[in-house]
């Protein structure tokens, strides 16, 4: 490298030392000022009574949360006895409980294997009176049955609440989503009014810590579905660190959070769109995640909370209001969200070339439903990827071959007006137009490839589907295909095929003869840097990756056998036309007229 790459790289790596030093410094300052007001808590406040998460007979013991700065649940609510109750339909049972009259968690059978709302802080559908708040109210299970139960309790204010949940039935139905009516009535004697009513979306955790990158929130505003992740809460470097998201919306449709494959979505369902409120924060667990980091104090694992608020509430003495809501607990699946419509397919995020991802997304799952495997709808949706730009790759690889061929001529221009730029730049130019070639033919076609290539991206790192999924020696196609550990270091064959096959497939290409040391140099470390960003990415792209290299390979094989080789030959050249310079009709002066000869009238006045 030059001197003034030396000095680019130099920089680089003092401004990540600085800013490793001041996230390590904001990072006391914030566990200082944490504990620092913990302590005046303690200190300050009565001993209150404190609320469990309620747990699953049977179920193994999940992550705990550190207890929020919320109000606590009276002891009153403590002592009644919880009643559980659970609805199934087909691979998913919502275990339903008193103790917030509302869903406690969602367990996903079959392939999924996932149980959802383990590090909440209370139950799905739990109706709070401030967003960071606990339902302090005491349910009964009035009513059970196979596909429904309805909860009613008194509020303080004498205003009683009943919930009904209910599988769902007809055309838009899931097996994932379950219905929630909601009827406050008024048994007070003054008129109660309050805006201040939320209902519990539940808590989101990564399944295992390398996916706690993909926890977020999200909501609806008149169609308008927006989101944000984990770096929402991230440690900027030129502002205050956020701890809460909260918002107000005209038009509030839908809201929840959401880990990499799995999501909640609480959407409200009425003829009128109504104003509501939105919030969220993130808690740090206090054990991690994955078992292999306990004891690490250097590993943080958090879950993400998140409250819908309820449009307002002016009830009359006796008067009484419904609201009814749909509540998804699962899979963040294009095809299953887009079926049960209410706009909830907008909650895949899958970014700028989201038109690309969908219809990527529906030729794998029909690619799958011909073969069975989801490995084999990953090769055969690379093949039908490549396929579709074979045209514009031979266009590149054409380009590239006859630029290879003006090498030496560059050369001998770079060489003769090396102390002239701007003389050699223009003899470059003049040398592409004397043999007709383009100089962007090479770069433009690959620049064309790249919204189809991020549109599959994001359909293979998202594809809730491969969870779980098996091909060939790989068991999971979502996580990495690691077949053995040999001294501490993970052997995954996909990424090392990839490597390979990225290898022979740069030997294989055309590249210019002008190209100089330090940048082939970069381009013979380019398949070491992928690997090495790529080593433990999911099978799934792994895959996509080595079967597209494996295909390019073997067209630029097949158009070296078929199609001859470029020959470097001069274009003929249009003969410029020399004549009389353009008029212009609105532009000619009186004084370029010529003048008539004859006689010249007489001069009046002597």
């Amino acid at each position: 490298m030059d001197r003034k790459s030396w000095i680019v790289v130099t920089l680089c790596v003092i401004l990540m030392g600085v800013n490793w030093h001041y996230m390590q410094e904001n990072q006391k300052q914030a566990q200082a000022e944490a504990a620092r007001a913990q302590a005046e808590k303690e200190k300050n406040a009565p001993a209150a009574a404190v609320t469990t998460t309620p747990t699953a007979p049977g179920a193994a013991p999940s992550p705990t949360a550190t207890a929020a700065p919320t109000a606590a649940t009276p002891a009153a609510v403590v002592n009644v006895p919880e009643e559980t109750h659970s609805l199934k339909t087909g691979s998913v049972t919502f275990e339903l409980t008193s103790k917030g009259g509302g869903i406690a968690r969602a367990v996903l059978a079959g392939t999924d294997k996932v149980t959802l709302n383990t590090n909440g802080q209370e139950a799905i559908g739990a109706l709070r009176r401030e967003p960071a708040g606990l339902d302090a109210m005491a349910y009964k299970l009035t009513d059970k049955s196979d596909r429904s139960a309805t909860f009613e309790g008194t509020s303080a204010e004498g205003v009683v609440v009943t919930k009904t949940y209910s599988l769902t039935e007809g055309k838009e139905s899931d097996e994932h989503l379950i219905d929630l009516t909601i009827t406050l009535k008024n048994m007070g004697a003054a008129q109660h009014r309050s805006e201040e009513y939320y209902l519990y979306a539940g808590a989101s955790s990564a399944l295992k810590h390398d996916d706690a990158r993909y926890e977020g929130f999200f909501w609806n505003d008149a169609g308008d579905a927006d989101f944000y992740q984990a770096d929402y809460y991230g440690k900027p470097w030129f502002s205050e660190q956020k701890f809460e998201f909260r918002q107000s919306y005209n038009a509030l449709r839908y809201a929840g959070v959401m880990g990499r494959f799995y999501t909640h979505i609480v959407t409200r369902v009425a003829e009128k769109d109504a104003p509501g409120k939105f919030w969220t924060t993130r808690r740090r667990l206090t054990q991690p995640i994955d078992a292999v980091h306990a004891g690490k104090t250097d590993i943080e694992d958090h879950a993400y909370d998140a409250t819908l608020g309820l449009p307002a509430v002016d009830l009359a003495p006796g008067a009484s209001v419904t609201q009814t809501y749909q509540i998804y607990l699962g899979p963040k699946e294009y095809d299953r969200l887009s079926k049960i419509g209410k706009q909830r397919s907008f909650a895949m995020f899958y970014g700028w070339f989201k038109p690309i991802s969908i219809f990527l997304s529906w030729v794998m799952r029909w690619m799958h439903d011909m073969t069975g495997n989801w490995g084999v709808a990953i090769i055969l949706l690379t093949i039908f990827v490549r396929l579709c730009i074979w045209p514009i790759h031979a266009k590149s690889t054409f380009t590239m071959k006859r630029m290879g061929l003006l090498g030496p001529m560059m050369k001998e221009l770079q060489e003769k007006h090396k102390d002239n730029p701007q003389q050699q730049q223009q003899e470059v130019m003049k040398l592409y137009r004397e043999y007709g070639v383009n100089p962007l033919g090479g770069c433009l076609p690959m620049f064309l490839q790249i919204p189809i290539f991020f549109g599959l991206y994001r359909v293979l790192e998202y594809a809730a589907e491969l969870r779980g999924q098996s091909f060939l020696w790989v068991n999971d196609l979502s996580a990495a295909d690691t077949v053995t550990n040999w001294g501490g270091f993970d052997i995954n064959p996909l990424p090392l095929i990839m490597g390979l096959t990225m290898v022979a497939q740069m030997k294989l290409t055309p590249q210019p003869q002008s190209m100089d040391k330090t940048q082939q140099r970069i381009f013979m470390l380019m398949p070491v840097f992928f690997l090495f960003i790529c080593y433990n990415f999911a099978a799934a792209l792994a895959l996509y990756w080595s079967t597209q290299n494996i295909f390019s390979i073997a067209q630029t094989w097949i158009m070296k056998l078929y199609i001859p080789e470029p020959k470097l030959e001069k274009v003929a050249q249009k003969p410029v036309v020399k004549g009389p310079p353009p008029q212009n009709p609105f532009f000619n002066p009186m004084g370029n007229k010529e003048k008539k000869k004859g006689p010249k009238p007489p001069k009046l006045g002597g």
